[in-house]
């Protein structure tokens, strides 16, 4: 099935340039293109219980955790998230199960259709969340969980009209040339999902973020929730148990399938955004929460691929998500000679990341990322031995990979 969010947009439309997402989000100046767009398909995005989540790092967890526990509390939900691992299907699901490539292809040739009639037209992504929107309206879902793209206000998941509930996780500097070179203005952003009326929760961190949150808040007069890390708790780690456990309020000893201190942020998030929903009257039992927790999945994520050796696969792409990453290897397994293969898009701030991995590591991989946005493995480390000190470490020559 399709790979890209372009491939079955442009696949080439003659005469047509294709249009990059992040340049698509920093040229436009609103939402109007996709707004058109799903006025002629009959406006598929209104109807669900909408939960929009924002933020650096996290929101993919928290997402699909909402989705686990809400699904087990026998409503049907949707999530619509961003980027995908392998297909593209992985990024339109409803209760864990993924689009099929023949309702991805019929609808795709559908909205392209449609696109077609329309000037300006949309870009890419919005095509392909105009195809979600109208899956999830054809399923006849309760809730749809939304994970912002990039950024948060001009992101194509912030047309929809209606919300009730906005969540903003970590913020940490990233796309710096499209939000912002601050944490501040990356917080206004992203604070672009808070709706009218409507309530945010807050993951709590760095105070210049919380008070651009807040003040955001008070001008739609949208009701400002936070976490509270005062009242979390957790246990000691064992690696045969493969899970970590934590109190957060009342609720005690609660098992998390997803590893990594970072995860108990994410944890409190979920927990507080469940009260909210059932005091907004949702029935979510407490056996769905403990066992959404339990059982969720969500790869690339501090995921264990293998455990003898033990072999653990992450997606942070930032300073922030990389330093919560080796912290959470030293905290859950910090006996273990570790050794990094490492590969990353030639726009992303790598040699801090580089640096914060360095600690306690034996040895570095490094292999050539995608062929349009990814970093060349020997370019990088060349680069990387210029400007990060490695101590006794030496560059081979790259044949697959290039190895420090």
């Amino acid at each position: 099935m399709f790979r890209t969010a372009s491939s079955f947009v442009c696949q080439k439309r003659r005469g047509r340039k294709e249009i990059p997402y992040a340049e698509a989000v920093e040229t436009r100046h609103d939402l109007t293109p996709l707004r058109s767009l799903l006025n002629h398909l009959g406006d598929p995005d209104e109807g669900p219980a909408v939960i929009h989540i924002a933020g650096s790092n996290g929101k993919g967890s928290v997402a699909a955790s909402l989705q686990n526990i809400l699904s087990l509390a026998s409503y049907k939900t949707a999530l619509y998230t961003s980027p995908h691992l392998e297909k593209m299907n992985e990024r339109i699901c409803i209760n864990g199960e993924d689009i099929s490539d023949e309702d991805l292809r019929r609808l795709c040739h559908k909205v392209r259709e449609e696109s077609e009639k329309l000037y300006p037209t949309p870009n890419a992504f919005d095509l392909l969340t105009a195809v979600a929107f109208l899956y999830f309206q054809e399923q006849q879902v309760d809730f749809l969980i939304l994970e912002v793209g990039l950024g948060g206000r001009l992101d194509s998941t912030n047309v929809v009209k209606s919300k009730i509930l906005s969540i903003i996780c970590h913020i940490a500097l990233e796309h710096t040339e499209i939000l912002g070179d601050s944490l501040e203005k990356i917080a206004e952003e992203k604070g672009g999902i808070i709706t009218a009326d409507t309530p945010v929760l807050l993951m709590r961190q760095k105070r210049e973020v919380e008070e651009v949150i807040r003040r955001i808040a008070h001008k739609k007069n949208a009701a400002f929730l936070s976490t509270n890390p005062h009242f979390l708790h957790s246990y000691p780690f064992h690696p045969d148990n493969g899970y970590q456990y934590f109190s957060y309020k009342e609720r005690k000893e609660y098992a998390l399938s997803l590893l990594g201190d970072y995860q108990l942020d994410n944890a409190m998030v979920i927990l507080d955004a469940v009260d909210y929903l059932k005091s907004s009257g949702y029935r979510i039992p407490e056996e769905a929460v403990k066992l959404g927790l339990y059982t969720v999945q969500w790869k690339g994520r501090f995921e264990v691929l293998k455990r003898n050796p033990l072999f653990i696969l992450d997606g942070a792409h930032n300073p922030q998500a990389m330093t919560a990453v080796v912290r959470s290897v030293e905290m859950l397994f910090p006996h273990y000679q570790k050794r990094v293969f490492f590969s990353v898009m030639a726009d992303k701030d790598y040699s801090s990341m580089l640096h914060i991995l360095k600690r306690n590591s034996q040895s570095f991989t490094f292999l050539s990322g995608g062929p349009h946005r990814g970093k060349k493995s020997g370019g990088l480390g060349k680069r990387v031995e210029e400007r990060v000190r490695w101590g006794n470490s030496h560059c081979q020559k790259p044949g697959r990979g290039t190895r420090l």
